[in-house]
């Protein structure tokens, strides 16, 4: 199933309706849809699309030749003729019409021939950039196709038409991608699997979540049991290094002296392997919404932003003995005592600060909110503060993914907290997963600064 990608597909019909030549440069983790989201783009048009391998240069040209004789019949490019890659892409740019030419995986190319961009950049700037076609180059190692298309020390620097990063997909998709089931239903679906399409694609409809976490992610052998060892072996050296410290913070150590602390190594050290999985947006660092300057805020907390990630290195990794004998059911028993509390809890609020975030910029909200996050000192937390114009803390919510209803007491817990941030107008914001207390909903519907939502649906 293709879902949303709207923005990206429309960008792509831009760049192929513009005159002359276009490059793109499509690129972002692996399993995030970057193929898919192609072969929408590519149906229905002419298009030639050539899948580099880990193998060696030579292969490689052989590869491509066979590909473009298939598309071309053209008999210089029959298999058993020598050629270069740059007659291959000469004899592609000879007709006048508009086509596509796509080499996904673009990252083996230059690991198995280095140079390799030095020579697709003549290539561009003698041939393609002159010639009616659009050139897409692809890839899923993000540092490689960083340093290889769009870096400024790159060849190929400034030769790009447009670049897109792939991201994940939101989580309004899931009501699209799981049609039959409840909003409840796919929040816990989405705790799992993140937006990751191929992750989402895995889990049986017809089954229970459970029974999906048993079947393909705790039995060894299934699809996700090893993903993140595939994930990040791709991309990274040291991978004992990275999994240390992702398994650190996905018990809850978020700040940087606490994370290397229980690594027992320096600070300073930790700064090259934060911000390499902060680049392949595994990791994120969050400062308070208040801060003035969130660079240099000395207040920033490391959060894994993957979902699945979160809950492997949570409640896979730490057990993967038990699971090497296949006791799967022990497992699935800490799983089914802590998934709610210790992992879904966080991302419903992460939800409703998105919510939150969207009804404003749609002016839903009576205060004008610039943006929404999180907010903590030393001694407490909000879950949603929201900033107005005039750079003020004019919005605060919590959640709770809870089976009891909320009562008055967490509303007045929550303006106690708010209190202390303004002594302005503000407007209160309460999510939950069961409801409200008949006292509170009463009461909230006196007051026009009160907004209750159960789960996402607002009832006041």
């Amino acid at each position: 199933m293709f879902v949303d990608r709207e923005s990206e597909l429309s960008l792509l019909n831009s760049e192929v309706d513009r005159r002359g030549s276009s490059f793109v440069i499509i690129y972002g983790r692996r399993r995030i849809g970057k193929t898919t989201l192609i072969r929408e783009f590519t149906r229905p048009r002419d298009s030639l699309y050539f899948l580099a391998t880990e193998e060696g240069a030579e292969q490689n040209l052989k590869y491509f030749q066979q590909t473009a004789y298939e598309k071309t019949g053209l008999n210089i490019l029959r298999p058993e003729n020598a050629v270069t890659w740059e007659d291959i892409f000469e004899q592609l740019s000879s007709s006048p019409e508009r086509a596509i030419i796509v080499i996904d995986e673009y990252q083996y190319l230059p690991m198995t021939s280095p140079g390799f961009s030095s020579k697709l950049q003549r290539i561009w700037d003698n041939t393609l950039k002159a010639s009616n076609k659009m050139l897409i180059l692809c890839g899923s190692l993000v540092s490689m196709m960083y340093s290889e298309t769009l870096d400024h020390s790159s060849p190929l620097y400034g030769r790009r038409t447009a670049q897109i990063r792939l991201k994940q997909l939101p989580f309004s998709c899931f009501a699209e991608i799981f049609p039959d089931r409840t909003d409840e239903e796919r929040l816990l679906i989405y705790a799992l699997t993140g937006g990751v399409p191929r992750y989402a694609e895995i889990i049986e409809p017809h089954k229970s979540l459970r029974d999906n976490i048993m079947q393909n992610i705790l039995r060894k052998g299934s699809y996700l049991y090893e993903e993140p060892v595939f994930l990040l072996s791709k991309e990274l050296r040291e991978i004992g290094t990275y999994f240390s410290v992702l398994k650190v913070i996905s018990e809850g150590n978020h700040k940087l002296g606490d994370i290397a602390a229980r690594l027992s190594v320096k600070q300073t050290s930790l700064s090259y392997y934060l911000r390499s999985l902060i680049d392949m947006d595994i990791l994120e660092r969050e400062v308070p919404v208040t801060e003035k300057n969130p660079e240099k805020s000395k207040k920033g907390l490391y959060t894994i932003n993957d979902n699945f990630i979160q809950f492997w290195f949570r409640f896979v990794y730490p057990y993967r003995s038990q699971l090497e004998i296949e006791d799967t059911r022990s497992v699935m028993n800490k799983i089914d005592v802590n998934f709610i509390d210790n992992h879904v809890s966080f991302i419903y609020e992460q939800l409703c600060r998105e919510l939150i975030s969207n009804i404003a910029s749609r002016g839903l909200i009576d205060e004008e909110i610039a943006r929404v996050g999180k907010w903590w000192d030393a001694n407490s937390e909000i879950d949603i503060v929201g900033i107005n114009n005039q750079q003020e803390p004019a919005l605060f919510g919590e959640c709770k993914f809870t089976e009891k209803p909320i009562g008055s007491s967490e509303l007045k817990t929550l303006e106690k907290k708010a209190a202390e941030l303004s002594d302005k107008r503000k407007t209160f914001v309460l999510f939950s997963r069961s409801g409200f207390s008949p006292e509170l909903l009463e009461y909230s519907r006196t007051r026009d600064n009160i907004l209750l939502f159960k789960l996402f649906e607002r009832v006041v």
